[in-house]
């Protein structure tokens, strides 16, 4: 089975564009599309036809992999690795361009393939165009805890074969999630260390008639499709006096290009942000194709986001690597600092003592809120250990974006 799920795709492209292949003069464009969670190769439907008949030295490939299984984001990031490294020095030359397009979760295994292509230095990042995300919940999405809730009631380790998606894929799309953790460290020095990358991110967004319908695509939150983000790293000693962190401490991500289009995750009242239909092989309006195409033709991309968004979300990490003996039940948050033009509704506030995802390097607590006012916006979250605060961070929150304190604890007592 695995042979046939990374070899075979290859062979058949390989038959295929035998046909065209004399056309391209000079290096070859190779563009690997990664769909998401429960998708495959018909996530994309014609965007393959589309982008080969746009350039003659385009090379599509759909990668697909097994969602609704056992793996996590990382396993499908190496079982990409050697989808990427099967290929032979004749098709994919040194001197060849290689872009992603990836749909929702697709983005996440993409990102965490770039990592490990920076970690170890592979020759690969060198030859790295466009990075385009579609919907790709970077920082979690709401609809993970509802699917395993409704898929994975049983106890841990009893698989439901009826689910499209598996346990792991949910857990590490949850908020707090240890693939989120490592991506909200780690994305910005990533992109830096691949010198030519041009990342693009496409945010679809649910409308009906003139009205926004809860600032996402129906799955994903606007404020987790963008890359963007605020980040403090911090050590926790519980037994220190209480203390104040300032907002000045946190930084800002670079900005890297983030559209919001109208548009579904899949398709229903509206387009599908990812799948592209027959008439484009002609010519149509979808929302997100003129966008591909130009990104990867080089032309730039305009960030024309007529949209008022909001929301944002601010993600409390807590770390335990010296595996401390403590109870989570010993851990709140609360919630302070407020006005009219940044609120954070009461059932947000009672429900974010609870971590998301399940951890088993500490807790994680998560909230989502609203900021009126353009711009950063600061709020106030402290941490109490058994009724005591240890820490107030001043948090600079802004609509459509997420917030991380990454704390990690080095003492008890």
């Amino acid at each position: 089975m695995a042979f046939k799920r990374i070899f075979l795709p290859f062979i058949l492209f390989i038959f295929s564009s035998l046909s065209y292949a004399a056309n391209c003069e000079g290096p070859r464009h190779h563009i690997f599309l990664l769909h998401g969670i429960g998708g495959d190769r018909g996530s994309f439907g014609y965007l393959p036809e589309v982008l080969g008949l746009e350039n003659s030295c385009h090379r599509v490939r759909t990668f697909e992999y097994k969602t609704g299984s056992e793996q996590n984001t990382y396993q499908f990031a190496h079982d990409f690795h050697r989808f990427m490294t099967s290929f032979p020095a004749s098709e994919l030359r040194s001197f060849d361009k290689i872009s992603l397009v990836m749909h929702s979760q697709g983005g996440l295994v993409g990102a965490l393939w770039l990592k490990f292509l920076v970690e170890y230095n592979h020759p690969l990042k060198n030859q790295l165009d466009s990075f385009i995300t579609l919907s790709t919940p970077f920082w979690g999405a709401d609809i993970a805890n509802i699917g395993k809730r409704f898929f994975y009631t049983l106890p841990e380790g009893v698989e439901n074969p009826i689910s499209p998606f598996g346990r792991n894929e949910l857990n590490e799309m949850s908020y707090g999630s240890f693939t989120i953790r490592d991506l909200a460290r780690n994305i910005e020095s990533i992109f830096k260390d691949v010198p030519k990358i041009r990342p693009l991110v496409l945010s679809g967004l649910k409308k009906v008639h003139n009205s926004i319908l809860g600032e996402d695509d129906m799955v994903v939150p606007t404020h987790s499709m963008r890359l963007e983000h605020f980040y403090l790293n911090d050590l926790i000693n519980m037994a220190d006096k209480p203390s104040v962190v300032p907002a000045s401490l946190f930084t800002k991500t670079e900005p890297k290009p983030f559209v919001i289009i109208p548009a579904d995750h899949i398709k229903m009242t509206q387009p599908g942000i990812a799948k592209i239909p027959k008439n484009c092989l002609k010519n149509c309006n979808h929302p997100s194709l003129k966008h591909i195409v130009n990104h990867l033709s080089g032309k730039p991309v305009k960030q024309d986001n007529k949209y008022d968004i909001e929301r944002f979300r601010v993600n409390v990490l807590i770390n335990n690597p010296l595996k401390l003996n403590f109870d989570d039940k010993d851990l709140r948050i609360t919630i302070h600092g407020l006005d009219k033009e940044t609120k954070v509704p009461w059932i947000e506030r009672f429900r974010s003592g609870f971590g998301n995802a399940k951890l088993e390097r500490g807790p994680s607590f998560s909230f989502t809120g609203i900021a009126k006012r353009k711009g950063a916006q600061t709020l106030f979250v402290t941490l109490k250990y058994k009724d005591k605060s240890v820490k107030t961070y001043e948090v600079p929150v802004e609509s459509g974006h997420s917030s991380f304190i990454d704390m990690t604890i080095v003492e008890l007592y």
